[in-house]
């Protein structure tokens, strides 16, 4: 590991910040909402909370084994043979990732900004441009993360100021008329919009302050479900509760009813649009950067930058695979869904179990 490239505990909480926000807050509201009808803020306070020990243990196994990168600590614990085999199912859960994002990205940006332009088009030049980025070492990814932090933070006070005077407060009611029996399936929902922590395991090795990297990492989710709260009141409390579960975006639906005085901005879906954009940077590019890690370790090259390249036609030509948006979100997103359960919620919890069981025994 590169001793050199080191990131600060501020730099962790950006980039699990930027890595998480991406996709899924356009269309969270409208699908909590279908599951759980008002009470969808039960659902993103418990999925937050879900993610809570699944950071602690990939903050303690990195702990265990200072000094090493992730895939060398999984080595080191499962051996050669079960670690690969852990390292080529979170790849492919990576690779789906990336497919999705670019798909689902690609259809909003064709639906708001470039109507006349090829699906194809739009996805390729993400792939080029996000390359780039991925390219780079993690202080890289990390200064990046910092520039983009502070947009997701503007955009939600933005959101909050440009809908303030229009909106409804009883569409919010009734709080607590809670289906008990829907709340599993709308954590179960929710959760995969928690998905990028995992990555932790990619970031934590570098941090300098190891003993606060816990703190801002648990510091990062707490900001997202905030954000996540805030994004499905507004929109609540704007639409109603059914105009809500009828909308595909509703993030970006909503400031279409907003009306400013004196009309001195026209068009902020647009604005919208362009300020998600650079939220789906920050979210692709740590993606493709941990692909290419993977990459690295399993054929023991020194740099991940070879396979960057290489990827970006798989994941042009599963991000097509899809005929339409209803098939990404239904078929794409649901065989992306178990790759995730795998590999955020499975794998972390065996490595963490059998590295702490090892690090007893040598004690002992």
């Amino acid at each position: 590991m590169d001793k050199k490239n080191k990131i600060s505990g501020l730099q962790v909480k950006a980039l699990v910040i930027t890595t998480v926000i991406g996709i899924s807050i356009l269309s969270l509201p409208s699908t909590i909402a279908t599951i759980l009808d008002n009470s969808g803020w039960v659902a993103i306070i418990l999925g937050g909370l879900v993610t809570v020990p699944f950071i602690i243990m990939i903050d303690k196994t990195i702990e265990l084994y200072p000094g090493k990168t992730s895939p060398q600590i999984s080595r080191e614990v499962l051996g050669p043979v079960i670690s690969n085999l852990f390292l080529i199912i979170f790849l492919c859960y990576l690779i789906l990732f990336l497919a999705y994002m670019h798909r689902s990205a690609a259809e909003v940006i064709k639906a708001y900004l470039l109507e006349t332009t090829p699906t194809e088009v739009i996805i390729i030049t993400m792939l080029l441009a996000i390359s780039y980025m991925a390219r780079g070492q993690i202080q890289d990814l990390a200064r990046m993360a910092l520039i983009i932090y502070p947009i997701i933070i503007g955009f939600v006070v933005f959101l909050i100021l440009v809908n303030l005077p229009s909106m409804d407060y009883t569409n919010i009611y009734p709080l607590f008329n809670i289906n008990f029996k829907a709340i599993p399936k709308g954590i179960w929902t929710i959760f995969f919009s928690f998905a990028g922590y995992e990555l932790l395991y990619f970031f934590l090795p570098y941090v300098e302050d190891k003993e606060g990297a816990l703190k801002y990492s648990l510091k990062a989710m707490l900001i997202v479900t905030l954000v996540y709260l805030i994004v499905f009141f507004v929109t609540l409390s704007q639409f109603g509760i059914h105009q809500l579960k009828r909308e595909i975006w509703p993030g970006i639906a909503v400031t279409r009813v907003v009306d400013l005085p004196g009309l001195f901005l026209e068009n902020l879906d647009g604005i919208v649009i362009a300020i998600w954009i650079m939220v789906i940077f920050g979210t692709i590019g740590p993606i493709l950067y941990a692909s290419g890690i993977i990459l690295a370790e399993l054929f023991k090259t020194k740099t991940h930058k070879l396979f960057i390249l290489p990827l970006l036609p798989i994941v042009y030509i599963i991000s097509l695979l899809p005929d339409n948006l209803f098939e990404t979100y239904e078929k794409l997103g649901s065989i992306l869904n178990y790759f995730a359960l795998v590999s955020i919620v499975i794998m972390p919890t065996i490595v963490f179990i059998v590295a702490y069981m090892k690090k007893r025994r040598e004690k002992a």
